[in-house]
């Protein structure tokens, strides 16, 4: 019970390091810890132990003149937030091989990051295949399934601020009316389940599922994405139900377990 404690203390302290640092935008580029807490209504004490590690590890920078932090150089490369969860998920890479394996397709694992998806981990698995992502690339929530898996879990709040942004029109398919978007959001959350086709890119057709931390909450998103004509439309139910296993293999590994 011990170890297990330790697993989830671990698993909540990174999810809400990767919480601080989202909060540092170009127009919110210092933040104090009194406004940190206020932002995640976490203990100041919580928040300045979380801010104190950040700060040893360059992913923030203090300003000595007023006492707030900004984002340090640690964010530069690939960007600290994708590497401090590409840690959380190294144990799910033989999952993903085995999915991107099994069915030839580019498998991944995706967070949100404001309003955009984030492509943390991917596995191409034994067959060359065309590609539209990779590792550490932001895309619109909107137009994929890897990104509404995870926003039809999230908030009221979350879900309008995302739909009344300007959305961006990729293909003649791409859904840009509010409306359409939210029918389409909560079929997903009933679903369990997104499938997008030609909506980023012609051609190309994503399907993902939701993963949750040991919380429930969904923190993240397993897809296979590839070219259509790659997918058989005979075996989508299959594909859909093993990226459902593997989304909850990964969720398990995460300390989330639906008894």
């Amino acid at each position: 019970m011990k170890h297990l404690f330790n697993e989830k203390y671990l698993v909540a302290s990174v999810k809400n390091a990767v919480r601080i640092l989202r909060l540092f935008t170009p127009k919110q580029n210092e933040l104090g810890i009194t406004e940190l807490s206020k932002h995640l209504s976490l203990p100041k004490s919580n928040v300045h132990r979380y801010v104190r590690e950040l700060v040893r590890e360059g992913f923030l920078v203090q300003n000595k003149l007023n006492g707030y932090y900004r984002l340090g150089p640690s964010n530069l490369s690939l960007g600290g937030i994708v590497q401090l969860n590409k840690e959380t998920y190294a144990d799910a890479k033989p999952i993903l091989t085995k999915l991107a394996n099994r069915f030839h397709l580019p498998a991944h694992i995706c967070v949100m990051e404001h309003n955009h998806v984030v492509y943390l981990l991917r596995e191409m698995g034994d067959k060359p295949v065309k590609l539209i992502t990779k590792s550490g690339r932001h895309n619109d929530l909107h137009c994929t399934a890897e990104g509404l898996v995870i926003l039809a879990f999230k908030s009221k709040d979350i879900i309008d601020n995302v739909l009344t942004q300007s959305l961006k029109m990729y293909t003649k398919y791409t859904i840009t009316d509010p409306s359409l978007l939210k029918q389409k959001i909560l079929k997903i959350h009933c679903d369990q389940y997104a499938i997008t086709e030609d909506m980023y890119a012609d051609g190309f057709i994503s399907l993902a599922a939701p993963i949750q931390d040991y919380t429930g909450e969904v923190v993240s998103s397993l897809s296979l994405i590839g070219e259509s004509k790659n997918v058989n439309k005979s075996e989508l139910d299959e594909i859909i139900k093993e990226v459902q296993k593997s989304a909850k293999e990964i969720s398990e590994l995460l300390g989330y377990y639906d008894h």
